[in-house]
């Protein structure tokens, strides 16, 4: 007879927590503000759709911007979220609207978390506009044509 060590869901998401604050530790947004408060709030958006979306969302940037390998949060975290959290990081060199958004739609896990960080995004749109009006309007753009993108990805494919 083996013991169970298995963490529970909610214990699972209390360790992204902790991965996130660790390992963004540091780190600023665009607007020089702690980069958590961004992942904290995208967590919290998308945490409405379970407990998997809101893991990846505390994760959803730390392939990218942070040591930690997708083999490391498989292994904490297991393999839903280790897909949900590679459909969000996007590849080198990988256009955003011809290779990483029809990649990222393939996985719902990562299609709620990547409309959950668009929306923290734009809400944050007013602060990029007075320090940088063009960079603001860019991405704008670029956000809404995501979310579109996304959005009739959501319709199609939850039929």
């Amino acid at each position: 007879m083996g013991v169970d060590i298995r963490i529970s869901g909610d214990d699972k998401i209390e360790l992204a927590r902790q991965w996130a604050q660790r390992f963004h530790a540091g780190q600023v947004d665009k607007l020089g503000r702690p980069y958590i408060d961004h992942v904290s709030d995208v967590a919290k958006r998308a945490s409405v759709h379970g407990r998997d979306a809101e893991i990846v969302a505390w994760l959803h940037d730390i392939v990218e911007d942070t040591p930690v390998t997708l083999v490391e949060i498989e292994e904490s975290f297991g393999p839903d979220i280790r897909a949900g959290v590679a459909a969000m990081t996007r590849e080198a060199g990988e256009d955003y609207f011809s290779e990483y958004l029809p990649r990222l739609q393939q996985n719902a896990l990562a299609r709620i978390v990547k409309l959950s960080d668009m929306q923290h995004n734009m809400a944050k749109l007013d602060g990029l506009r007075a320090v940088n009006p063009q960079d603001a309007k860019r991405l704008a753009e670029k956000y809404a044509r995501a979310m579109a993108f996304l959005t009739v990805a959501v319709i199609h494919t939850d039929k």
